[in-house]
């Protein structure tokens, strides 16, 4: 049984071939083996074919990874049959088939030159391409070694137009809507978020019992969300994607060809880890297909993760040492603010007495005691208040008292702006760990990438 994907490369070549000759991972190189190349010079080789054909934009290579049942095959057969795959798919490019036997199952790495060297044209990967030459091929190879065959591809999230286009109009109408439906149900946040996804689908909701129904793009009749078999009422449906949202095991798989983005340059270590993961969720929430899982309870966490990364980007915080300081610099902001509260506080204490004569000769002023004469109460304390004011000028007491609500005003925000600092700033330190598994995956395959995120585990 082998399992096939394929990645376009937009990389430093050499880094690539270097990781797929590895003598480590290929038995000291005995299982490398190239097509219209030398593996030590492959990268150079490349470069100038794309120079002859004026080819050196967009992606550079493609890398292809065959992966074989543990214990099914030898990694001589395996090689064997990476190098038959090369040789009837890939006529007229420069390829390298390396063998990596360092795993408990063996699988073929084959990487070959985006162009052509014998007429200049550009390979282009594509859904079609995939399931049609690319698996099918190595379904073929591997029933004529007698090798187990998937005769279902695995779990993958496709649009609508790609099912279409691959099961050519051959499946029900009913089995592409239960399958849109276990898609948006996987990728939903809630069941507001589900009836969206559905809409952008191109599917009309209608609500017209408990049990919602989707009506495909130009028909007339609607049909229930099912997942397994089982009809969904719109409870069945929350109960389902808040499950989602806290079950472990409930996972987003999203395939896609093109390498992660991973920052480089001067943005290094904890920040980038935190963009990369945030540029990889953005993706997903886009629709983007991703190759590697993507827990959903990460999706609904999005918009906080961003506000994480423009937060380190905006204040240039690369590693937890400098996330700490900035900590407690705001520490002692807090305590200066703190403090300042308190006087400002105590200055209102003293002169509350004061504020509240204030208060009391702006309600009677201006009053007509002939229409709405004073109880003997209210005299009493429009006397006490105009004998106290009489001592200040009133003007200058306004203007203090105005001063002193401002500044406590201003105080108190930004007392609550640096304790809202400080707690985004403890979240992110505590996510750290989280995003630096989850980030893992989607860097195993690109050795350039494991040695930049190497840099935080160091740190960590």
């Amino acid at each position: 049984m082998a399992v096939t994907k394929i990645l376009a490369k937009t990389t430093r070549l050499d880094h690539l071939v270097r990781y797929v000759v590895n003598p480590k991972k290929t038995g000291e190189q005995v299982f490398v083996s190239s097509v219209g190349c030398l593996p030590e010079t492959a990268a150079r080789t490349w470069m100038d074919t794309k120079r002859r054909f004026g080819r050196m934009d967009g992606v550079q290579a493609y890398h292809l990874i065959q992966s074989f049942k543990p214990g099914e095959i030898t990694p001589e057969l395996a090689h064997e049959i990476g190098n038959r795959f090369a040789e009837r798919y890939l006529d007229g490019f420069e390829v390298i088939v390396g063998t990596h036997v360092d795993r408990a199952h063996v699988h073929n790495h084959i990487i070959f030159n985006s162009v052509s060297d014998r007429d200049g044209h550009k390979y282009h990967s594509s859904p079609a391409s995939y399931f049609r030459e690319i698996r099918g091929l190595s379904d073929r190879l591997c029933r004529e070694y007698g090798l187990s065959v998937i005769d279902e591809p695995s779990r993958r999230a496709l649009t609508y137009v790609e099912w279409r286009m691959r099961q050519l109009g051959i499946r029900t109408q009913k089995e592409l809507v239960d399958r849109d439906v276990e898609e948006c149900l996987s990728l939903a946040m809630d069941v507001g978020g589900f009836y969206a996804l559905m809409e952008d689908r191109g599917y009309t909701v209608q609500h017209k019992s408990r049990y919602p129904t989707f009506v495909p793009y130009g028909d007339e009749h609607g049909h229930r969300a099912r997942v397994k078999g089982k009809a969904m009422t719109e409870d069945d449906l929350i109960a389902y994607i808040d499950k989602a949202m806290t079950d472990p095991t409930f996972e987003v798989i999203l395939p896609r060809q093109e390498r992660v983005f991973f920052p480089r340059g001067k943005v290094t270590g904890f920040r980038a880890c935190v963009l990369a993961w945030t540029y990889i969720l953005g993706l997903v929430n886009d629709g983007v297909q991703m190759q590697h899982v993507v827990p959903p309870k990460e999706l609904k966490r999005f918009e906080q993760l961003k506000k994480q990364a423009a937060y380190l980007t905006d204040n240039h915080i690369d590693t937890l040492e400098q996330l700490d300081a900035r900590m407690a610099d705001l520490t002692r902001q807090i305590d200066y603010q703190t403090k300042h509260r308190i006087i400002l506080n105590g200055k209102k204490k003293r002169q509350h007495p004061l504020y509240d004569a204030l208060q009391i000769a702006a309600m009677y002023e201006g009053r007509d005691e002939a229409a709405f004469p004073l109880t003997p109460d209210e005299q009493n304390k429009l006397q006490k208040a105009q004998q106290m004011l009489s001592k200040t000028p009133i003007d200058i007491l306004k203007l203090e008292r105005e001063k002193l609500y401002a500044d406590l005003v201003e105080v108190n925000r930004a007392l609550r702006r640096l304790k809202t600092e400080v707690r985004l700033c403890e979240q992110i330190k505590a996510d750290g760990t989280r995003i630096q598994t989850n980030l893992h995956p989607f860097l195993t395959e690109d050795r350039e990438l494991i040695e930049e995120f190497s840099h935080y585990d160091r740190e960590r």
